[in-house]
């Protein structure tokens, strides 16, 4: 399955690089195919994996890929739908990390710092988008943070909320402050990066607490 993640994410990204051209749903489509996968992978997990890890699981996937889908086909009207179904997604997250184990008010402050320096680069350029971003950067940060003081704490878990936070930034930093060149192969191979990490973390903690 790690190889056809890799595969399926190679596609996407390549065809982004080279063909860039293609029709917007065959684009969409290719985007979705790895996170499909993953989802592919939680349900072959079912049996291994509390009720409850399960269904969160599914829904912050789900909703990731209808993320995807989106973005995908943005044309503008698109994208407050794509940040949206993400907000839902990193909330399934944080619900499938509870509960917290330890508080970690550094890691909290760490992720606040760092948003609020994201935040006032393209804060200028925000204009309607203003509430459904600080909304959006809220919950990610809560995200990210929540992967080192959740009971089911690992490294994967640790890596994909910060890769996660790195990707979504720089998808903020290109859409809103200035144009980054290659932004959206960058985005696309942390993100892939990110969900592939975060996934594998919580069957580990499955795997390690039984």
């Amino acid at each position: 399955m790690n190889i056809l993640f890799l595969i399926l994410s190679s596609v996407y990204i390549a065809l982004l690089l080279f063909i860039p051209s293609l029709p917007q749903p065959i684009l969409a489509l290719f985007k979705a195919l790895p996170i499909g996968l993953l989802i592919v992978v939680v349900l072959k997990w079912r049996s291994q994996l509390q009720n409850r890890t399960f269904i969160t699981l599914l829904f912050a996937l789900s909703f990731s890929s209808l993320g995807d889908v989106l973005l995908a086909l943005d044309t503008g009207q698109l994208f407050i739908g794509g940040l949206a179904a993400f907000f839902i997604s990193h909330t399934f997250y944080i619900i499938t990390m509870l509960p917290i184990k330890n508080w970690r008010l550094d890691v909290v402050l760490l992720y606040l710092f760092l948003a609020i320096i994201i935040f006032c680069l393209f804060y200028p350029n925000l204009n309607d988008m203003l509430i459904p971003v600080i909304v959006y950067m809220l919950v990610l940060s809560i995200m990210a943070s929540l992967t080192w003081m959740t009971d089911k704490f690992n490294g994967f878990l640790v890596l994909g909320g910060a890769v996660f936070v790195i990707s979504d930034s720089i998808l903020g930093l290109n859409r809103f402050y200035l144009e980054i060149v290659h932004a959206d192969i960058v985005i696309m191979i942390t993100y892939y990066i990110a969900q592939f990490c975060l996934v594998t973390g919580f069957l580990q903690a499955t795997s390690k607490h039984k």
